[in-house]
């Protein structure tokens, strides 16, 4: 199997016609019809079958075209990453899903001077973040472990050939909207937020509690939600009476205060920092946006 055989597939699938998709694709519609055969034979599938009215896609031919999208989106990242002019300055970064990265990361583009660039920020789960520095896809990734976890964390990484360096311990906050039952606490049990729904982030197939981004267990708890990106968080925590427990750490500017955080009554802490690949020379630009990333977060407590 061939990407460009992935991209055949996507063209007629798009049409409906092989003859069509062969114009566009500047190809003999006979070459088409036997890159896509090949194709069949190899995965013993049968991808489209013909009617009167064109192609359609069968059962296994729709389940293929998932996987030939993902397979032909790979390709083109790749391919813009690489072969972008070698002068352009190139940053990757990853990260979970905290505010304050966004803000930092703002700022940093704000003072970037090149005059080629490419940069990069993916908010992703734990675990894709780790995969990211891991692979050398991204230059650095940016978590923050509990204390509890600190150990383990440690090792799991170390046997990845990955770094993690602290920047700072912070206490665990509840966030919640401005005008919340509970907004004039000084500070928050679990007892108190019983009755209230708990946000979390998901971590897909990854379950253990060290990859979560939230300090609390989500269980036990009746009301609990599960999403995936920090838009849909601050819309609930925005328009509900739901919660979320984080590090403190969330600059005005991007809530425009309609989002307060009460100190979380906890032993445990947040140790905030950034993974490296050891394997790796860190570049300039990635020393400096630690340099950067450190003194902002800093600024911030």
């Amino acid at each position: 199997m061939t990407i460009q055989q992935c991209k055949y597939v996507l063209e007629i699938a798009r049409i409906g016609s092989f003859s069509e998709a062969a114009k566009q694709l500047f190809i003999a519609q006979s070459s088409l019809s036997a890159a896509v055969k090949s194709l069949e034979r190899e995965l013993n599938v049968r991808i489209f079958e013909r009617s009167n009215n064109g192609v359609y896609l069968t059962d296994e031919g729709s389940e293929f075209v998932r996987y030939a999208e993902q397979i032909v989106a790979a390709d083109e990242l790749v391919a813009r990453r690489y072969n972008a002019p070698c002068e352009a300055e190139k940053l990757f970064i990853a990260t979970q899903h905290y505010d304050f990265i966004a803000d930092v990361f703002g700022n940093f583009l704000k003072n970037a001077s090149a005059e080629r660039y490419r940069y990069s920020i993916k908010e992703i789960e734990t675990h894709n973040v780790i995969r990211e520095v891991e692979t050398a896809y991204s230059d650095i990734g940016i978590i923050a472990i509990k204390d509890g976890d600190y150990d383990i964390m440690k090792r799991y990484l170390s046997k990845r050939n990955l770094r993690f360096t602290p920047i700072l311990k912070a206490s665990p906050h509840v966030f919640f909207r401005r005008n919340h039952p509970l907004a004039d606490r000084q500070l928050l049990s679990s007892t108190d937020l019983k009755d209230y729904p708990y946000v979390s982030y998901e971590q897909g197939e990854q379950t253990s509690s060290f990859f979560t981004e939230e300090l609390t267990d989500a269980l036990g708890m009746e009301k609990h939600i599960e999403i995936s990106d920090r838009a849909t968080l601050m819309n609930l925590l925005l328009i509900t009476d739901a919660y979320t427990v984080g590090t403190g750490i969330m600059p005005s500017a991007l809530n425009k205060g309609d989002i307060v955080s009460i100190p979380f009554d906890s032993k445990e802490h947040y140790i905030i920092g950034y993974l490296l690949n050891d394997t790796r020379k860190v570049s300039p630009l990635t020393e400096r946006f630690i340099a950067y990333l450190d003194r902002s977060i800093r600024e911030m407590i």
